[in-house]
């Protein structure tokens, strides 16, 4: 057979993408997880703020008619870490009769929580469909108008009811001023909360303290950060049962997406032999890549790696370890996984024949350590430390060949004949 000598050029990373991954990034949110951490994939972590100083987090997003007209009226609430909840009063308590609501069975109303499946499916506006898209639950949008306008009064409250709040969104003026009656059940220590979201260009949300009557802008620039590491409420399922639970985890900024490839470590699978396919769910990444096993003990799932698509770039996340309590720090390995090439990133391999049924050459410009031979599934077939390898008892297909050097992983297929 006429041998074919195919010159490479393959993206030298550091040796972190190689075998086990290695730790080569971290985020800190503090004790018991006291901070949201904002970060960047490409400039580390961005922010780190307090999560303890608000109870709602109002929308300052458009609207999006009539495609997602919800993101705009989203009202979500700090049920992580605070033990926010809120309840709509029954439709027979009118909003006329704001003055003199009936406290007849308030502590034992419904609690309705936070989607954490998307931004704009809020505690306020839970039980919203698409079906009738102008009902957004606590208001009504007027055709002839433009606004929405309140129709529901709702309980704010915290875990021990310290606090306790009755809120009335009387309206959402041209997508553009909300205005919020908030006072106490008895009507003391009212507030008439307006809010301009032309003052939080390219935010997603406000932030606002029901105690000190102050509204927060806590959040970085929208395009400055990819993912969130918060602690939010989900439903999830333990030993002691299934309820709604507040969390660690990782939530996505809307703007890029997320993939969960299920089933391989992270030296197995890259962007051409993935088979994960880009989930909605804010989510996604969520926080059961790790187990608590008990006494401060968590479990890291190996075989979940995630490739986060932003503008222009894929990136690929492994976890590698999680502390709680004091720290509450999570390990994990994020490069960059782009088929595009970087010219300082490129190094020249040789690697013939290619396609081949026997002797298998690499010519590199650096001292080979190791090289491994994997299947398409991700298994490693073979592995030696030499230049020169037999393939000839592997079955005819596509193989992904890992050369290290000493600081450098390359990357290639091989084709078996």
């Amino acid at each position: 057979m006429k041998k074919i000598i195919l010159t490479i050029l393959m993206f030298a990373t550091s040796i972190s993408v190689f075998s086990q991954c290695p730790t080569n990034d971290s985020t800190t949110m503090g004790p018991n997880g006291g901070n949201d951490v904002f970060y960047s994939l490409k400039n580390k972590v961005v922010s780190t703020v307090v999560n303890n100083n608000w109870h709602m987090a109002i929308s300052v997003m458009r609207s999006q008619f009539p495609s997602n007209p919800s993101s705009g009226v989203a009202i979500r609430i700090n049920s992580g870490v605070l033990g926010m909840t809120v309840s709509k009063l029954p439709n027979s308590q009118s909003v006329s009769n704001w003055r003199n609501i009936d406290t007849t069975g308030l502590y034992a109303l419904p609690k309705l929580i936070d989607s954490d499946s998307s931004w704009y499916m809020s505690a306020f506006t839970a039980g919203y469909s698409g079906a009738n898209p102008f009902n957004f639950i606590w208001g009504n949008y007027n055709t002839s108008s433009k606004n929405i306008d309140g129709s529901n009064i709702f309980i704010l409250k915290n875990q021990t009811n310290t606090i306790v709040k009755k809120v009335f969104i009387q309206q959402l003026t041209f997508d553009t001023m909300w205005n919020i009656i908030i006072s106490n059940i008895d009507n003391s220590d009212s507030v008439n909360l307006k809010i301009r979201k032309g003052d939080y260009p390219n935010k997603m949300f406000v932030y606002y303290n029901l105690v000190t009557d102050k509204l927060i802008d806590r959040e970085p620039i929208l395009n400055t950060w990819d993912l969130l590491w918060t602690k939010y409420n989900t439903f999830a399922s333990s030993s002691m049962g299934s309820g709604v639970i507040p969390v660690v985890g990782v939530l996505r900024n809307p703007n890029i997406t997320v993939e969960r490839n299920v089933g391989k470590k992270c030296d197995q699978v890259w962007l051409f032999n993935k088979t994960s396919v880009v989930n909605p769910k804010i989510s996604l990444i969520g926080h059961n890549w790790k187990k608590h096993l008990g006494g401060g003990v968590f479990e890291i799932t190996d075989t979940f790696v995630y490739f986060i698509n932003t503008n222009s770039t894929t990136y690929k996340l492994t976890f590698k370890g999680y502390v709680g309590g004091g720290q509450t720090k999570s390990t994990f390995n994020v490069y960059e996984s782009t088929l595009s090439i970087n010219e300082n990133r490129i190094s020249k391999i040789n690697i013939f024949p290619n396609p081949a049924n026997s002797i298998v050459t690499i010519k590199s410009e650096l001292p080979i350590n190791k090289v491994q031979v994997l299947d398409m599934m991700g298994k490693v077939v073979f592995v030696c430390s030499s230049n020169s390898f037999d393939v000839s008892q592997l079955a005819s297909g596509i193989y992904v060949i890992n050369v290290q050097t000493e600081n450098q992983t390359f990357q290639t297929k091989l084709i078996k004949e």
